[in-house]
């Protein structure tokens, strides 16, 4: 009899060592020390022997990567690693738009009416139908016999499901579709068949405030990713009962396909009226906010992150995390203490949001936003969403480039000199806390071609903004530059006061003047304390300020920054101005 080997391997995965493994193991026996394992029967049940080992050794080694979120795989594998952090994955949501409604043909008498729920509308995309439903029933009222409402509608084709509970042949409550829009199940109970009493079930997000009786519904992704609807089980949340039907409602949306959809037509405009009235459309903000449903990756770095916060908001960057993790139209989000703010808004937590490929969030989305988060946030503090604040820079260079040595003709390197610099506001800039610094805008300049020996960059910062035209109702201005800014440099384009072609400047000592040019291109003084100019923190004071008319659609003020590298705060966002990027090219030979 063989003796017991006593020196096993038990390592080695690749397939060859495997087979010399079990070969040499072989040999150590006795009776099979001088077999020849190559030419023989016996090399081929080796290497079945080592495809099996190896094989099986592959499939342990995939399990366990499964059972890890680190390591993890398969989307179910990942999903049911958060689902042990309490995170459930962020659906797919449907792009949401503005319109306004106007209808005719409404009797004088009538006070009110209401726009049902679902009432749906049509956007056009690449030759394919989208629709776009109302998420909830909106209220019109009789304004003077106008009937006007703004209402917001949501992409998505809203679906409902029923199922009728049975203990003895017990069901899951997965909803069959894919792109499911969670924002919008809802959950209703009937009582049984015959008494069609129905109560309403919300989503539980707080368990603390889930007691035995409570009519909650809880959610998580199931396989393949649909969502499954959990009920209480008596200890969280009231349970079923035998007989009851549950009702769920809910949209499976398109995800990003319809984000800047920007024509709608009506559909199915449900009203509680006797007679339909007609109505017309109005485009007010085209739609935004749509997003596929949450990614494998994503899902990996976010549920430890919320399982580090709880999903509560306590510190500002919890804030900004939850916000730009849920919401895949925002770009960029800053949050801050509204003690920081200017003028400070004690008890508040002020959130600003850039969406992609715009500057500024709708107020609809603004409400939306701090709606999602303000039950996540500490007792007594209060979500507050603002408009972004845009610093724009100005940039204008002197560029000198030796001529014999240049690869392309002036005007194609004075084209790539102004791509280079929208590449560069692009990558490092135009976000919330990204600074410039022009030291490194010149280096980009520079190698933007051999033969370019130096530039020069004069910069100036712009404020904008629009100002009243109705000189009844003038208004103050005040504009924030955040950054020191030198004296007697403030200029502003040009507007209509009191019949002159006037411009805003500074006299270098901390006062604003509205001023106009005489024909010797003299300067005269129209309102000689027309605000005020804190050259230290840059901040404008514009007095009660009303114009006729103004170029462009905006009033542009620049000054030169004091220090090269401009720095934001807040909700400050620094932007190169890439439609007036001015170039200069000087030829040395």
């Amino acid at each position: 009899m063989a003796a017991a080997n006593t020196s096993l391997q038990v390592s080695e995965l690749d397939f060859e060592e495997i087979r010399n493994n079990l070969k040499a193991f072989l040999s150590s026996q006795s009776n099979l020390q001088d077999y020849d394992y190559e030419g023989s029967v016996m090399g081929t049940l080796l290497d079945v022997l080592a495809y099996n080992t190896h094989y099986s050794a592959f499939y342990l080694n995939m399990i366990g990567n499964e059972a890890f979120l680190d390591t993890a795989q398969q989307r179910d594998s990942v999903v049911s690693r958060a689902k042990e952090l309490g995170y459930t994955p962020i659906s797919a949501r449907g792009a949401s738009a503005n319109v306004i409604l106007s209808f005719t043909g409404v009797p004088s008498t009538v006070g009110r009416f209401r726009i049902a729920a679902n009432s749906t509308f049509t956007s056009t995309i690449d030759d394919v139908n989208y629709t776009f439903v109302t998420p909830e029933a909106y209220t019109v009222i009789n304004n003077n016999g106008s009937f006007v409402k703004d209402i917001l509608i949501t992409e998505g084709e809203p679906l409902t499901h029923k199922y009728v509970v049975s203990s003895s042949s017990p069901t899951k409550y997965i909803l069959p579709n894919l792109n499911v829009d969670t924002r919008s199940i809802a959950v209703r109970v009937q009582a049984s068949a015959s008494d069609t009493t129905v109560t309403t079930y919300t989503q539980a997000t707080n368990i603390l405030e889930v007691g035995p009786t409570s009519k909650v519904f809880f959610l998580q992704e199931s396989a393949d990713q649909k969502y499954e609807i959990v009920f209480g089980d008596g200890i969280l949340g009231n349970p079923l009962r035998n007989g009851n039907i549950v009702i769920i409602d809910y949209r499976v949306s398109n995800g990003t396909i319809t984000n800047g959809a920007n024509n709608f037509s009506i559909g199915s405009l449900g009203t509680d009226l006797t007679n339909s009235p007609t109505a017309s459309l109005t485009l007010k903000s085209k739609a935004t906010g749509g997003r596929e449903v949450e990614s494998v990756e994503s899902i990996k770095f976010n549920a430890p992150k919320n399982y580090e916060t709880q999903n509560r908001a306590i510190i500002a960057d919890d804030y900004s995390r939850i916000l730009l993790s849920e919401n895949s139209d925002l770009e960029s989000v800053i949050t801050f203490g509204g003690e920081n703010a200017e003028p400070p808004i004690y008890g508040k937590v002020i959130i600003a949001g850039k969406p992609l490929g715009e500057e500024y969030l709708t107020e609809s989305r603004k409400h939306e936003l701090c709606e999602s988060i303000r039950n996540r946030t500490s007792l007594a503090v209060d979500p507050s969403c603002v408009d972004a604040d845009y610093l724009y820079v100005v940039v204008k260079s002197t560029v000198n480039y030796d001529a014999l040595a240049a690869s392309a003709s002036a005007g194609t390197l004075e084209t790539n000199i102004k791509a280079a610099i929208t590449s560069y506001n692009t990558t490092n800039l135009n976000q919330f806390k990204k600074r410039l610094r022009f030291s490194r805008l010149s280096r980009i300049i520079d190698n933007v071609d051999t033969s370019i020996i130096s530039n020069q960059i004069v910069p100036c910062l712009q404020k904008r903004f629009t100002p009243s035209t109705n000189l009844s109702a003038k208004r103050v201005e005040i504009l924030y530059y955040k950054n020191p800014i030198n004296k007697s440099s403030l200029i502003s384009t040009s507007f209509t006061y009191d019949g002159y072609q006037a411009y805003l400047g500074d006299d270098g000592l901390g006062t604003l003047n509205i001023f106009r040019y005489n024909t010797n291109k003299d300067k005269i003084n129209i309102v000689s304390d027309a605000g005020t100019v804190n050259y230290s923190t840059g901040k404008v004071s514009l007095n009660a300020f009303a114009v006729t008319a103004y170029d462009g659609i905006e009033i542009k003020i620049s000054a030169a920054p004091t220090n090269l590298d401009v720095v934001p705060t807040l909700q400050t966002i620094i932007t190169i101005d890439t439609d007036n990027i001015g170039i200069t090219m000087v030829a040395e030979n």
